[in-house]
């Protein structure tokens, strides 16, 4: 095979990847939408079981939260909820842990840790009815995941629940992208579960969560809220409040995971987009190159008998070319023919 279809297959080849590799996201997409998961979810391998009893380390890793117990005087404002916990030394969640919490009718319970990269946190939630509670079937409430600043404007968002001044449904109705500087939001803008009675989710954290300040040297981390809602709040797709008590069993299972450095992310992004940049140049330079050669081929026809080789190489001079055939000479001794 000539080195010029080589070269050719070879350019192909480079092409059908280029292209395979940008059509790839799409690809994906298309099949998610008709129900072919090419990347499934992540699940917890655990089931949610915990094999030990799971104690929580409660006021070291784990403090419990109970709206019901805080006293704000409403939405632009609140005296702050002083409960005796030093939150500076809460750790961090490494270990998996099971608690019941009761949760009282128009209130909010919860609970406060401190999340770390290197794990992987798997929270599973389970609504039931009180003891000795006419309902048979468990209540509807809403279970949000909340970083710090969220979190103090969730509890600002709860004390002005009864406030009749208008200002709630007046920030009820503002426009969404006004909405998002004001009020607060679930983390990462997708961990809130509505109008359920058992949630299962997971999260793992690719950097830390720390706030800086400019008088401190070093970051203090963001604690994190897993928040249990039974009243109605700002949102427009919550759950209103149940209208009875019920409780709430908590499973959090702290699993270990293997996360690649965050400056392999802009490797790899860089390498792509340097290498869309690169392929051309190098797919327009080849082709410019495959017809040209070093030096000039002749192709060697077969000459005739009546007709001269084309090629001068093939040409002899004539003090090389081989005797003609001459007739033979009359041996000696014999009377010339008559």
């Amino acid at each position: 095979m000539s080195s010029a279809r080589l070269h050719l297959r070879h350019r192909r080849r480079l092409t059908l990847t280029i292209i395979a590799i940008l059509l790839a996201p799409f690809l994906a997409s298309a099949l998610d939408a008709f129900g072919i998961d090419v990347i499934p979810e992540a699940q917890a391998a655990t089931g949610c079981k915990l094999n030990g009893p799971g104690t929580p380390d409660w006021g070291r890793s784990v403090i419990a939260r109970n709206l019901s117990e805080d006293n704000g005087f409403g939405i632009f404002g609140e005296e702050e909820w002083q409960n005796g916990d030093d939150e500076g030394d809460i750790r961090s969640l490494i270990r998996s842990f099971h608690t019941s919490l009761n949760l009282k009718n128009d209130s909010a319970v919860g609970l406060q840790i401190n999340m770390t990269t290197g794990y992987r946190y798997t929270f599973c939630i389970t609504l039931h009815p009180e003891a000795n509670s006419p309902y048979a079937n468990p209540p509807l409430a809403d279970v949000y995941l909340l970083q710090e600043l969220d979190y103090s404007s969730y509890r600002n968002d709860y004390n002005s629940r009864n406030d009749d001044s208008g200002a709630r449904d007046f920030l009820a109705s503002l426009p969404v992208y006004w909405q998002g500087a004001i009020l607060w939001h679930p983390f990462r803008d997708v961990h809130a579960y509505e109008g359920q009675d058992e949630f299962e989710f997971a999260v793992s954290l690719d950097h830390a969560e720390e706030s800086w300040a400019i008088w401190d040297s070093a970051g203090s981390p963001r604690w994190m809220y897993l928040m249990i809602d039974g009243y109605d709040n700002i949102r427009d797709y919550d759950t209103p409040a149940p209208n009875r008590n019920f409780t709430a069993e908590v499973t959090v299972m702290v699993e270990e995971r293997f996360a690649l450095p965050n400056w392999t992310v802009s490797i790899v992004c860089c390498s792509v987009l340097l290498g869309m940049l690169v392929a051309p140049f190098i797919l327009h330079s080849r082709y410019m190159k495959a017809g040209l050669t070093t030096e000039a081929e002749t192709a060697d026809l077969m000459p005739l008998l009546e007709q001269a080789p084309e090629n001068p190489a093939q040409q002899q001079p004539a003090s090389q070319q081989p005797d003609q055939q001459q007739p033979a000479a009359p041996q000696q001794g014999l009377p010339p023919p008559s």
